[in-house]
């Protein structure tokens, strides 16, 4: 019986030392300590269940219509010239012209004598080499000058009694005539339009012109002294020259890069003071830095009809010659 309530006591005392260590563990826990971090804009706080605030990234939903803006308008692309094969690099040319001519010596508004001052040259000038030095100026633009210069000695028969530069020549006397043609002139050339279709192109040119033409004269008449045993020389000698501005047009065609067309032609004249005419077409046929060229030319001038004397001509004939670029291009 003692065993029994000794038992029972002490599982009592056992059951309330459990109960005691338990109290502690069962009271509530602080709230943990939470490190201080950025404050929140309360503007972009969210409900749960309600939209996010516009400004925030968010992929767009499949459901929501996506507005897209107009893209700007592009500009189409603007059309250059082409650069190859142009015949404006810098470049010399050496042309060797058949040129043809029989100039003429006319009186004029000031020749007071009462024997005529007419005289036709019977015979052509020698063929000319002429020069022609190229500068481009710009992208557009190139400065030509060129220059050339021919003569030619000859006999004919006065045909009546002349004064030549108040030199009287007899008329039927054989004569000795000589005569020689300068020619200079410095032309730029500006690119207008131009048209492209495919590989080739077609380039109209304005040209803005100075030229400056002259002509030697010079007739020698042999006369018999009264013995008929000698001869004295009467010479007649002058020259002419003309200066003026001309403009014009030039229209060029590159088939290819190798193969290219040209034409000019310009003039200009005052009525009762001279006039100059030029024109000219050339094919040519390019490899690196050399060009061959052929072409057919036409020089008309006039010098000032009121002087006691001027001259007029046509130079006209082909031509063959080479070009030298610099540039390959």
């Amino acid at each position: 019986m003692k065993l029994r309530l000794h038992s029972v006591l002490s599982c009592l005392l056992l059951a309330a030392a459990a109960a005691k260590a338990q109290a502690p563990a069962t009271a509530q826990a602080p709230a943990p300590t939470q490190t201080p971090g950025p404050a929140q804009d309360p503007a972009i706080t969210q409900v749960p269940g309600t939209a996010q605030a516009p400004g925030t990234n968010q992929v767009p939903d499949a459901s929501t219509p996506t507005v897209q803006q107009p893209s700007p308008t592009l500009r189409a692309p603007v059309e250059v010239p082409s650069t190859v094969n142009t015949g404006q690099g810098l470049s010399l040319d050496v042309l060797y012209w058949f040129a043809r001519s029989h100039p003429v010596l006319r009186g004029g508004g000031a020749d007071y004598f009462s024997e005529p001052g007419d005289f036709n040259y019977t015979t052509n000038p020698n063929a000319p080499i002429e020069y022609r030095l190229s500068i481009p100026i710009g992208k557009n633009g190139v400065v030509r000058t060129s220059y050339f210069q021919t003569q030619s000695t000859g006999f004919a028969v006065a045909p009546a009694n002349l004064n030549l530069f108040g030199q009287e020549i007899l008329g039927g006397d054989g004569v000795a005539t000589r005569y020689r043609i300068e020619g200079l002139k410095m032309s730029y050339e500006y690119l207008t339009y131009f048209w492209k279709r495919n590989n080739s192109e077609i380039r109209l040119k304005t040209l803005y012109e100075l030229q400056r033409i002259s002509t030697s004269n010079e007739v020698d008449d042999f006369v018999l002294n009264n013995s008929q045993t000698a001869f004295t020389i009467n010479t007649a000698t002058g020259s002419r020259s003309i200066f003026l501005p001309t403009f014009g047009l030039g229209i060029e065609y590159t088939m290819s890069p190798h193969i290219r067309f040209e034409a000019r032609g310009s003039g200009f004249g005052w009525p009762h003071h001279g006039d100059i005419g030029d024109a000219d077409v050339t094919a040519a046929y390019r490899r690196g830095r050399v060009e061959a060229i052929g072409g057919y030319r036409l020089l008309h001038y006039k010098t000032n009809p009121m002087n006691s004397q001027y001259n007029a001509a046509t130079v006209s004939g082909p031509y063959v010659g080479l070009r030298l670029y610099w540039d390959k291009r």
